[in-house]
């Protein structure tokens, strides 16, 4: 047992409590804008963004991100074909990063190019607890984006669509309303029965009320948001990682703020050395196929910025009052599972219903040997066959170990 596994397993449970985690709690993401990744990142030509860690190679990515990056190239207008993107991949002409190393985090195979509108949502905390604003990818509506990793026929119009018709329309509602205060529509979809991973629809429901609120007219771009219950996800995404970078820095190095994979790898990095990508390899997740999915469909490994969610203490940690995603993932849980995993965050948030903790401590991992539960979209390994279903991954317990050994 390390030390700071030690340290954690000997304390009372809320010794680590909210002044080490001031930060993280003062937090108010706020979704404040919608600017394309060229404006908000400075990206440039040719250069895109990935979830998780770096690529062992970029130039040989798996191939569901692969299949996304072909489609972005086309978007992009970087390429007149599939065959001359993929060249593009293969010579080495693109530079491929992980967003988190931008102050971006993005959904499962998705790529965030120079056009890519992204979601700016910024920490209204007063004092010393402002941190960086984060970004993510906004969605499409109308059917699956990139995040998918499969060469969609209609892909292409949707991007389009998102980009032309979909961004005005939100710059526009945002001018009128203000800030969006992302914590309340956190608490409705919570207390509605998401997870706010793998279900955000009552969240979603309450931010395209809150959106209907700022004019009676009726839309076709609103009625695209109200039918994709996962438009909020990337929004909260971004809320999630604003908090946990709230608190790298502060009094608890061994939190989890930091966590993706990009389909070879999954990675976490902790706040006392947040630059620093811990890595395991991304095992396959287990969990129900889609009606008409073949069962013998390999699935990528863990794949997404998604997890930092769940390592926020939602996601998989919050399954036990989530009605719906329990009922689906039970059979894939060992017993018990989703109980012990709260017992891995440290903190009460004063905004969660019934005290509900936050803040993922690997010291706390590695001393009870208990590996938090991850929510994540099955994608088909070859970069065809899109979402296979819903799945879990539970990353090693070594990986929580290997980071605590990180000298500072």
């Amino acid at each position: 047992m390390t030390s700071d596994a030690a340290r954690c397993l000997s304390m009372p449970g809320d010794a680590s409590g909210p002044g080490l985690l001031a930060p993280l709690i003062a937090a108010r993401p706020q979704w404040a804008a919608v600017s394309p990744a060229a404006q908000a990142l400075g990206l440039r030509r040719h250069e895109l963004l990935h979830a998780g860690p770096p690529f062992r190679d970029a130039r040989r990515p798996p191939p569901v991100l692969m299949s996304s990056i072909v489609m972005t190239c086309l978007h992009e207008g970087w390429a007149g074909s599939e065959a001359e993107a993929e060249r593009l991949v293969h010579d080495g002409a693109l530079q491929l990063s992980p967003a988190q190393d931008r102050f971006c985090v993005t959904p499962l195979a998705a790529v965030v190019s120079p056009a890519t509108p992204l979601l700016v949502v910024r920490n209204a905390a007063e004092g010393t607890f402002s941190a960086h604003s984060l970004y993510a990818p906004l969605a499409t509506v109308g059917g699956p984006d990139t995040r998918m990793g499969a060469r969609d026929a209609g892909l292409l119009s949707r991007l389009s669509h998102r980009d032309e018709v979909l961004v005005p329309f939100l710059q526009a509602r945002l001018e009128s309303l203000g800030a969006v205060e992302l914590l309340p529509l956190m608490s409705a979809g919570l207390a509605a029965g998401d997870d706010l991973h793998s279900r955000t629809t009552a969240a979603n429901e309450a931010l395209v009320q809150l959106l209907r609120s700022a004019s009676s007219e009726a839309t076709p771009e609103l009625d695209g948001i109200a039918a994709n219950p996962l438009f909020f996800l990337t929004l909260w995404m971004a809320a999630c990682a604003l908090m946990l970078r709230a608190a790298e820095g502060a009094g608890l190095p061994s939190l989890v703020t930091r966590a993706g994979g990009n389909g070879e790898a999954f990675a976490i990095a902790l706040a006392g050395r947040p630059a620093r990508w811990i890595i395991c390899d991304a095992a396959g997740l287990d969990g129900p196929r889609l009606p008409g999915k073949p069962a013998g469909a390999a699935v990528a490994g863990a794949i997404g910025d998604s997890a930092v969610i769940d390592l926020l203490g939602l996601g998989g940690q919050r399954l036990q009052h989530a009605p719906e995603p329990l009922s689906v993932f039970r059979p894939y849980l060992p017993e018990g599972i989703e109980r012990q995993a709260q017992s891995l965050l440290v903190v009460p948030h004063p905004g969660l219903a019934g005290g509900w903790p936050v803040g993922l401590d690997a010291a706390r991992v590695a001393a009870t040997r208990q590996a938090p539960l991850v929510v994540l979209a099955m994608l088909a390994d070859d970069g065809v066959g899109g979402m296979l279903g819903r799945g879990v991954y539970r990353p090693p317990v070594s990986l929580f170990e290997d980071a605590l050994r990180v000298p500072d």
